[in-house]
């Protein structure tokens, strides 16, 4: 699907590329299980089930597995009669799963994680919901059919009513019929608008692209309805089509490389992408859209500058030029894309000398991702904060060295996952920072601490040197919680050595299962305080969010309820406790 990185006449932006690579959510059997003698001598399978959200299995629905270490389309293979599949003979890797059926969609992914990843072994469960439709005629002012006019949907708000900020924008899209009707199916549960007309490319041959876009029911952008769209439902929207022109927007790309680029066009507010997309290639004198109505936009160039066979792009974006159509074509825009930033470094593995720990699987290198977690707080383009949680995540190599590419100016913690049972994440640090000037003296020399801080990059930064130490002794708590009513329930381990109490990765948590039960994996050596809680507004939802730098308060009240209710638990090296009891606060 990334033929586009090398071909020039493809006119697909890339973030709309990376979404292309989504993987549809897979409820899948989550590993949190201890490893076992049956994971060191892998059976080179991933098997599973794809079923409708009724749990009906969903025969003859295409599922790829495509290795989270490669840039590739994958394998693929169709499930049986009872909504089975198997893919076999696969590497020791992480994957990711995507399944697709006819008229069925999964849940929408999301910015701030990215999508779940597989071990060859693992048993995978999908659920896919039946999409919602979209249908209705499109007439003209004097109530006749307006045939063969091209018709979007855009999600716009997911079921939440959280605002996707262009994110996942175009729905579907269909061409009228002889009579005007459209009809889209397979949309995922949301809030819409719908389009008809515009965005046109300079190539098409349906003169309602260069029109001006009409939005339902016959609208500009800024008073469109929203349709709510319900998994399984059909909506009628019909169209009064305005018929009025569309404007040009056109501009330059000061191509670096070879590749050429191509550019995006945003709505400011909402983020909504136009229809189209342009592309410029290398030896191009420019970019144009057509087909665009009054209103004020962003418009974005992206461009690969290098493009390796077996792992992601390396790839320059321009800062977003904001502009203004009013009744009238805008040309002489610059995009000047920069190149983003790559860190790199090495996962050390830290093997322990002490007795109860010998002869314990190791992390396989092969299965250890490294994902970056961008300060969200700061303002950044959510068009492409995607491309950081997919395309962002890495794995090391046979001797543990890593590269994180492509990401964009700004403050990022990091969140490295693994598989042994008896390891725990140790530390994440840099090297010291270097002076300002050559004639500058370093006053610092200490490594700095990547868990406790962001790590701030620039465009084109090559930060290296990125230390990640996962250390053996890791222990494990599995117990019960002792209520009836479990329901929203947390439970934390927060550090109650003093000297301990400001490292972000000597915090745990674990959500309570509805059977009352929970588990707290790879637990660095030592002694806690244990808590269980309801879960609140103001505190993290995850332990990854638990950990990051700006968390500090989340820690600390967490750390004092903690302590008010003074129940402490130690841990030897590579120790397991089993069957414990714990009585929530």
């Amino acid at each position: 699907m990334l033929r586009y990185l090398s071909s020039v006449g493809q006119q697909l932006t890339l973030t709309t590329l990376l979404i292309l690579f989504i993987c549809v959510a897979a409820q899948a059997q989550e590993n949190d299980n201890p490893p076992t003698p049956r994971e060191e001598s892998r059976t080179g399978l991933i098997s599973g089930r794809v079923v409708s959200d009724s749990g009906q299995p969903l025969a003859g629905a295409t599922v790829t597995v495509r290795s989270g270490g490669a840039f590739s389309s994958g394998r693929n293979t169709v499930t049986n009669l009872e909504g089975n599949f198997q893919i076999s003979g696969l590497d020791n890797a992480l994957y990711f799963i995507t399944a697709y059926y006819p008229a069925y969609v999964g849940s929408l992914p999301s910015v701030d994680a990215p999508p779940p990843s597989y071990r060859v072994g693992d048993t995978v469960r999908i659920e896919l919901v039946r999409g919602g439709v979209i249908t209705g005629t499109v007439t003209n002012s004097s109530g006749e059919p307006v045939i063969g006019v091209r018709v979007r949907s855009f999600m716009i708000r997911d079921t939440s009513g959280k605002s996707t900020k262009g994110m996942i924008t175009l729905g579907g899209e269909r061409t009228t019929d002889d009579r005007g009707i459209y009809r889209i199916f397979g949309l995922a549960p949301g809030s819409y608008i719908v389009q008809a007309g515009g965005g046109g490319i300079q190539t098409s041959a349906n003169p309602t692209d260069f029109d001006a876009p009409t939005f339902a029911p016959s609208s500009t952008r800024d008073t469109a309805t929203e349709i709510q769209v319900r998994g399984g439902e059909e909506s009628t929207v019909d169209i009064r089509y305005r018929g009025e022109p569309g404007r040009t927007v056109s501009g330059t790309v000061k191509i670096q490389g070879n590749q050429g680029a191509s550019v995006s066009l945003i709505r400011v507010g909402d983020g909504m992408r136009t229809s189209s997309s342009a592309y410029q290639a290398a030896n191009a004198r420019g970019f144009m859209f057509s087909g665009i109505g009054d209103g004020d936009y962003e418009v974005t160039a992206q461009e690969a500058t290098s493009l390796p066979s077996t792992s992601s792009p390396e790839v320059s974006i321009s800062e977003p030029v904001r502009f203004s159509v009013r009744g009238a074509d805008v040309s002489g825009l610059e995009l000047v894309p920069k190149p983003l930033a790559v860190i790199t470094g090495k996962l050390a593995l830290e093997p322990s000398k002490v007795p109860e720990c010998q002869n314990k699987r190791q992390p396989l290198l092969s299965e250890t991702s490294i994902t970056p977690i961008q300060n969200r707080k700061e303002a950044a383009s959510d068009q492409l904060a995607f491309m950081i949680a997919f395309l962002g995540a890495t794995i090391p190599d046979k001797d543990g060295a890593f590269a994180i590419k492509n990401m964009r100016p700004g403050q990022y913690s990091f969140t490295p996952r693994f598989f042994a049972r008896y390891w725990f994440l140790k530390s994440m640090t840099l090297p010291p920072a270097a002076p300002a000037s050559t004639t500058a003296k370093t006053t610092n020399s200490a490594v700095r601490d990547a868990a406790k801080n962001w790590t701030s990059v620039k465009s084109g930064d090559r930060v290296t040197g990125l230390t990640i130490t996962l250390a053996e002794g890791a222990g494990s708590i599995r117990g019960v919680i002792d209520k009836k009513e479990v329901n929203d329930l947390r439970v934390y381990l927060v550090p109650s050595e003093r000297d301990k109490v400001e490292e972000p990765l000597r915090y745990f948590m674990s959500t309570v299962n509805n059977d009352g039960t929970f588990a707290l994996n790879n637990l660095a050596p030592g002694r806690y305080w244990i808590l269980a809680q309801r879960s609140q507004a103001d505190l993290p939802a995850s332990i990854e969010k638990l950990r990051l730098p700006d968390a500090l308060d989340a820690r600390t009240k967490i750390r004092r309820s903690a302590e008010t209710v003074k129940l402490e638990v130690e841990l030897k090296p590579c120790q397991n406790l089993t069957d414990y009891k714990l009585n929530p606060n």
